[in-house]
């Protein structure tokens, strides 16, 4: 089981981007807008994968990986193992858990031992 934290890669000031946050992510205007210009630091989206919920979850991201992307703004998105903390991760060095989008979707699909395809539709 994977924990994944989702962050703008460089200050945003939008407020379509925010708009989509209060929408989608269920945060405040204010809450979206203040995480959006901090940049890396402003982590906006955090979740555990193969859940229960791990359908919706999984279409969450996606919607938010295709947003982002339609808007060209990079995103920063950090991976940790079910059994390590997020306290472990140095807001200051953060490479040895950056993982590209194409890595997520491929999380996304796999099942929670990492082997194939998950059996949920997503």
């Amino acid at each position: 089981m994977a924990k994944v934290t989702i962050s703008c890669s460089i200050p945003v000031d939008d407020e379509v981007v925010t708009e989509f946050l209060h929408k989608y992510v269920l945060q405040s205007r204010v809450g979206a807008a203040r995480r959006l210009r901090m940049g890396e630091k402003g982590c906006f989206y955090t979740s555990s994968l193969y859940q229960a919920d791990h359908a919706k979850v999984s279409r969450l991201i996606r919607r938010m990986l295709a947003f982002f992307e339609s808007k060209d703004i990079p995103l920063t998105i950090l991976k940790i193992g079910a059994l390590d903390s997020w306290y472990e991760v140095d807001p200051e060095q953060r490479d040895p858990w950056k993982i590209a989008p194409q890595a997520l979707l491929a999380l996304l699909d796999a099942t929670p031992d990492g082997d194939g395809q998950a059996a949920l539709s997503t």
